[in-house]
C-alpha cells in the first residue's frame, strides 16, 4: 500500500481525529507525526509534566488511498485527563474541540504512555456514557488506544505481551496499537534515527486509520452541544476576522506614520478583543447548558454506567460519588473524588454547583 500526502485546505471526505491523553504521554508528538511535521512545533511538543497545549489546535492533511482522497483533521486537545486546569479553562477548551469536530468524529486516539490510569479510565467513561453518547452506537467502536514510547513497537510478540497486560485495565474491547516517536533533539545521527522511528510509527497509525477507521460517528450529544454554542461560535469568528482586518489597517497606518489613525485603530482592536473575550464567556456558559442537556439525554445510560462501576468495585468512575451517587440513589462509599479535569467539571454540573 502506498500513501501519498499533501497539505490541503479544501474539505472533501473529511475525517476528524481527536487526540486525548495525559500531559507527557506524547499526544502532541502523535499529532506532529500524523501531519508529517518534522519541526516538532506545528503541535508544541514537550516532555515536561506541564502541558504545552493551552488550547485545542487542529491541522489537516490529505491522503490518497487507491482512488479515494481523504482529508484528516487532527485535533489536539488540552489535558482533559489532568488536574491543573480551572473550571473556566476546561469549558472554553472543551468547547473549542467540540467546535472543531462540528458534529462528527471518525476516531478518538487515546494516547497512553504505559498503563491505563484512573484519570484516563474516568475520561473514557465520561466520553462513552455522556459526552459522545448515542443510544444507537457505542463510542468504543470509534476509539483506539495508542501506546507510545514502546521501542519494540515493530516486534509483534512484544506488542502482544504488553497488549494482554493493557487489556486488563481497559473497560471495553478497544483496538490497541503501538508506536515510538523519539524526540527530534540531539546530534544529527540521533535525530535521523528518531525520524526513521517516527516514519515507521506513522505507517502504523495510517494503516490503522485507513483499514479500521472508515466511518464517521455523529452522536446526538454533539448536536445538542453545538446547538447551544453555534451562535457564539459564529459571532466569535466574525470578530476574529474583524480583528485581523484591523491589525492589517494598523500595520499600514504605522508604515505611513499616521499616529492619530494608529490610536483610533488600536482602540478599535482593543474593543474587538474585549468583544471576543465576551463571546468566549458566553460560549462557555452555553457549553455548560449544553453539557446539562447531554447529561439529561444520557439518563439511564449514565445511571447504568455508575451502578456498573460500583458493582464491580472499581474506582474508575469517581463521578458516581457524592452528588451523583445521591441523585441516583447509589451508595458508593469513598468513591467520590474527581481525578481528571473533565471529571471535576462533570461532578460540579451534576451536583448542581454549575
Amino acid at each position: 500500500m502506498r500513501i501519498d500526502e499533501q497539505n490541503t485546505n479544501t474539505p472533501n471526505n473529511k475525517r476528524n481525529i481527536l487526540l486525548v491523553g495525559k500531559t507527557g504521554n506524547g499526544k502532541s508528538t502523535i499529532a506532529n507525526v500524523l501531519v508529517n511535521s518534522e519541526q516538532a512545533d506545528t503541535f508544541k511538543e514537550s516532555d515536561r509534566s506541564s502541558s504545552e497545549t493551552k488550547q485545542a489546535k487542529s491541522e489537516m492533511f490529505e491522503v490518497t488511498y487507491g482512488n479515494e482522497k481523504i482529508i484528516y483533521q487532527i485535533i489536539d486537545t488540552v489535558g482533559l485527563c489532568d488536574t491543573d486546569m480551572d473550571e473556566k479553562d476546561i469549558f472554553l477548551r472543551l468547547s473549542e474541540a467540540i467546535e472543531l469536530l462540528n458534529g462528527e468524529i471518525n476516531q478518538i486516539l487515546f494516547i497512553v504512555g504505559g498503563r491505563f490510569s484512573k484519570e484516563e479510565n474516568e475520561v473514557y467513561n465520561i466520553f462513552k456514557s455522556i459526552l459522545f453518547f448515542d443510544s444507537e452506537c457505542n463510542i468504543s467502536n470509534y476509539t483506539t488506544v495508542v501506546r507510545t514510547r514502546f521501542s519494540d513497537f515493530e516486534d509483534r510478540n512484544e506488542c502482544e505481551i504488553d497488549r494482554k497486560i493493557l487489556e486488563e485495565k481497559i473497560p471495553d474491547d478497544i483496538h490497541i496499537i503501538y508506536v515510538d516517536n523519539p524526540s527530534l533533539k540531539g546530534n544529527e545521527n540521533k535525530i535521523n534515527v528518531s525520524k526513521e522511528s517516527r516514519k515507521a510509527s506513522k505507517e502504523v497509525l495510517m494503516r490503522h486509520l485507513l483499514d479500521y477507521c472508515r466511518k464517521n460517528y455523529r452522536p446526538s450529544s454533539l448536536k445538542l452541544i453545538n446547538d447551544r454554542i453555534n451562535e457564539h461560535v459564529k459571532k466569535g469568528k466574525e470578530l476574529e476576522k474583524e480583528e485581523k482586518n484591523l491589525q492589517e489597517q494598523l500595520r499600514k497606518a504605522k508604515e505611513l506614520g499616521n499616529h492619530e489613525n494608529e490610536k483610533q485603530i488600536q482602540k478599535k482592536i482593543d474593543n474587538t478583543k474585549k468583544s471576543i473575550e465576551n463571546e468566549n464567556k458566553k460560549k462557555s456558559e452555553k457549553m455548560k447548558r449544553g453539557l446539562i442537556d447531554v447529561i439529561n439525554q444520557a439518563g439511564e445510560n449514565w445511571k447504568y454506567a455508575a451502578v456498573t462501576g460500583v458493582e464491580q468495585g472499581n474506582k474508575v468512575l469517581p463521578l458516581v460519588g457524592g452528588a451523583v451517587g445521591g441523585a441516583i440513589g447509589v451508595s458508593v462509599g469513598a468513591v467520590g473524588t474527581a481525578f481528571s479535569a473533565l471529571g471535576y467539571v462533570f461532578t460540579k454540573i451534576v451536583g448542581g454547583e454549575i
